[in-house]
Formats: C-alpha cells, sequence, structure tokens
C-alpha cells in the first residue's frame, strides 16, 4: 500500500473508481471517514487511478479494515 502524507491527511492509491468507491464503503462501516479523489495523473504510469483520503492517525486501522475486506491497493 503507497501511502502519501499531506498536512495530516494521508493518501493511498486504488486502481478504479468502483474499488475506491468500495474502500470508501468498507472504511465507512469502520467508523473511519474517507474521501474518494481521483489522483494526479503526471505521476503515475498510465489511465486514471483513483484514490482515498483519510487521516494519518487511522493508518493501521485503514490497512486492517482494507485488508480484511479484501480490497487490493496498488
Amino acid at each position: 500500500m503507497k501511502i502519501r502524507s499531506h498536512t495530516g491527511e494521508c493518501t493511498l492509491s486504488v486502481g478504479s473508481v468502483t474499488q475506491a468507491m468500495k474502500a470508501r464503503d468498507a472504511l465507512a462501516a469502520a467508523a473511519i471517514p474517507s474521501t474518494v479523489m481521483k489522483l494526479d495523473t503526471s505521476s503515475l504510469r498510465r489511465g486514471c487511478v483513483y484514490g482515498l483520503a483519510f487521516s494519518c492517525q487511522q493508518e493501521n486501522n485503514v490497512r486492517t479494515v482494507l485488508a480484511a475486506a479484501r480490497i487490493p491497493i496498488k
């Protein structure tokens, strides 16, 4: 899982908008707020990539929830 941090907010990349929405829903079920966002493609190799923004304080919980939900993270 690649996580980028910006002023207390972390971002992880997910392949598609569908996977990002599934990840957001899994996190919401665990009471972890997150936001789906399109990531800047200039630093990426190909196509559209979506991600989730969440509080860096929740990083371990996010990892646990997404692993349990079997949501692939790029």
